[in-house]
């Protein structure tokens, strides 16, 4: 998945290569046809930077957009000199490529906002602080400079003085901006470049037919949904909220995919050279096998939990009685439609499964031989890249971790339970459930809490990994900054829930809607 440092790679060697391929004996339409393309790529340079962060423009970036609107002015000037028609004049693909990447980074900066332009994940906070706009500059500042040297390219061989002189000056609007804009950026943020492009919560299911090498790519998509997922819950931005049998199921899958991953770390360890490396493989599986633990314990919680608003999970049933069969009182559970973050769990279980087991593993299916240690290798481009693609699981959980205990609370007036040890003391002889008890509540809450812990253990054994192995984690710092927005929103979030209804008026509300659950005659509950 493409990131904000990669786009602004890819369009700065588009001009590079556009700066060095133009002929100097191109005619004046085909020169006329560039100049606008150029004018074009700095438009968005300029827009870009222009829009800035909905925010007041600092006096680098003022400027760096004044220089920058300027070339603009001179091309113009420089294109109506020359009075050459288009001619169906092949445009320059180089060109057209660095628009097309400038273009992009607008797109996946806006990707983070909702129609409302309010945020929908945890990074897009971290663009307003001042060292992240530093860096967009700093950017910005580099391509200004490439796209001076195109400037220059179009200027040689040209016979007119002048449109020599309006080419000449938009070379030198763009070196003096790019000269001003890096040298007062220097506290830009280098971690931004490591800015993801949000993806929608739209499960994207696994194939038998996925390319092997194409898997651990995949993997961190669907964790970069499943962060967007937490976000949503965390701000409750979605219409379709988690449920308590969406909880549970995503905490069994979470539980799965780490087991899995560390399975993966100790096949790799298998006949290692290294044995200081080996070692390490070992230790990370086992701090992965405790984040599954953790996870494991959360999914228990919910054992004698059933939330009334999504019944899907809910221990088993007794059969109805004749009675109530021939009353009409049977009572069938409504069908709920998971929410798509549980069907991106299940997906990233199936990734990892593929990676071990070869593509066609399903969750279902009686896991057998893993593959080779040099095939899982191949696939994963090595040791520290697996550790980095792996690293993404705890770091997209911790978020998940987070969101839950408000999303416990949002449903708590939905939530019933058939635990004797929480029995009320007036409960009617024919009803089985009874509203879940406060502490029952209390102990789900506390599963997350442990779950956090865990996954920051499992995130940092993983970096440590991949530090042995001599490869960087970018990604690492991003996500600090976003957890640590996320761990103060959350206390904001929760003295917000505590001003809304109260648990009895949701419960009200809750059994309104479904009708009870009631036992059969005979049964022992």
């Amino acid at each position: 998945m493409v990131t904000l440092g990669e786009l602004y790679d890819i369009a700065g060697e588009h001009l590079r290569a556009a700066a060095e391929a133009f002929p100097s004996f191109a005619d004046p339409a085909y020169r006329s046809a560039a100049a606008e393309q150029l004018e074009q790529v700095i438009g968005r340079m300029r827009g870009r930077h222009e829009a800035g962060w909905e925010e007041a423009q600092s006096p680098v970036e003022a400027d760096l957009a004044a220089q920058l609107g300027r070339a603009c002015g001179a091309l113009r000037t420089a294109r109506r000199l020359l009075s050459a028609e288009d001619g169906g004049m092949p445009l320059s693909n180089e060109l057209t490529g660095a628009g097309q990447a400038v273009a992009a980074v607008r797109d996946l900066v806006e990707s983070h906002r909702g129609p409302d332009r309010g945020p929908v994940t945890a990074y897009a906070y971290l663009l307003g602080t001042r060292a992240a706009r530093a860096y967009v500059t700093r950017r910005t500042a580099e391509l200004a400079w490439e796209a001076g040297r195109v400037a220059h390219a179009l200027s040689s061989g040209v016979r007119d003085p002048g449109v020599e002189a309006a080419f000449t000056e938009a070379r030198s609007c763009l070196d003096q901006g790019s000269v001003f804009g890096r040298t007062g950026t220097r506290e830009a943020d280098e971690g931004i470049a490591a800015f993801p492009l949000a993806l929608p919560v739209e499960p994207v299911q696994a194939s038998p037919s996925d390319p092997a090498h194409e898997v651990t790519a995949r993997l961190g998509e669907d964790c970069e949904r499943l962060g967007r997922v937490a976000f949503e819950t965390l701000h409750d931005r979605s219409d379709h909220r988690l449920s308590g049998s969406d909880l549970q199921q995503m905490s069994r899958w979470a539980a799965m995919a780490r087991l899995l991953s560390g399975r993966v770390l100790l096949r790799i360890a298998e006949d290692h050279q290294d044995a200081a490396v080996a070692s390490a493989l070992k230790e990370t599986a086992g701090a992965l096998r405790g984040s599954a633990q953790a996870w494991q314990q959360a999914a228990a919680a919910w054992h004698r939990v059933v939330d009334l608003a999504d019944p899907r999970a809910h221990p088993r049933l007794p059969p109805p009685s004749y009675e109530i069969v021939r009353q009409g009182k049977v009572v069938r559970l409504p069908r709920i439609t998971p929410h798509p973050g549980a069907v991106v769990s299940h997906t990233a279980v199936v990734r990892v499964g593929q990676l071990l087991f070869g593509a066609p593993w399903q969750p279902e299916e009686r896991p057998g031989e893993p593959r080779s240690r040099s095939a899982l290798l191949t696939d994963a481009r090595g040791e520290g890249r697996l550790a980095a693609a792996l690293y993404r699981l705890p770091a997209s959980g911790w978020q998940l971790a987070v969101a839950a205990p408000l999303a416990v609370r949002r449903a708590q007036g939905a939530l019933v339970t058939d635990s004797v040890d929480h029995c009320p003391q007036r409960l009617p002889g024919e009803m089985r459930f009874h509203p879940v008890h406060p502490r029952q509540v209390e102990n789900l809450i506390g599963a997350y809490a442990q779950v956090m812990t865990a996954e920051q253990a499992a995130a940092g054994a993983l970096l440590n990994l991949a530090k042995r192995a001599r490869t960087d984690v970018p990604r690492a710092l991003l996500d600090a900054g976003a957890h640590r927005l996320l761990a103060e929103q959350q206390g904001w979030a929760q003295q917000r829930q505590q001003n809304g209804p109260t648990a009895r008026q949701r419960r009200v509300e809750a059994q309104r809607m479904l009708p009870p659950v009631r036992r059969a005659r005979g049964s022992r509950w």
